[in-house]
């Protein structure tokens, strides 16, 4: 990838320092959607903390535009500091990984059986 055929965008001055909604995520979704390239890299450069519910929606972002049909969009993050790129990263593995669906097996109890055990 290289700089002339990528866009940054600024994400702290796109959004805010501190990401805490969801969303918000869609004004980032609209700024990457208006631009031209096909490579857009994310500048978290001052961005101080994203919330795990916001990290959630723009990994769905990232991934709507790389599964488009047509004018894909490659997203990339740059320059995340270390409790955002954990936060993204342990978003991004609950992501991967299926989630169990609890079994519930309800038992059907007349309740003269109840009074009889009793």
């Amino acid at each position: 990838m290289s700089k002339k055929d990528t866009t940054i965008i600024n994400v702290n001055k796109t959004i805010a320092p501190i990401i805490s909604s969801r969303d918000i995520i869609g004004n980032l979704g609209n700024s990457v959607e208006k631009k031209f390239t096909n490579d857009i890299a994310l500048d978290f450069n001052n961005v101080q903390f994203i919330s795990r519910s916001a990290a959630h929606q723009l990994l769905i972002v990232k991934e709507k535009f790389a599964n488009r049909l047509s004018k894909k969009k490659t997203i990339s993050f740059i320059n995340t500091n270390d409790e955002v790129a954990k936060m993204l990263r342990l978003v991004a593995a609950s992501r991967a990984l299926p989630q169990k669906k609890a079994k519930f097996d309800a038992e059907i109890i007349n309740i003269q059986s109840l009074i009889a055990r009793s």
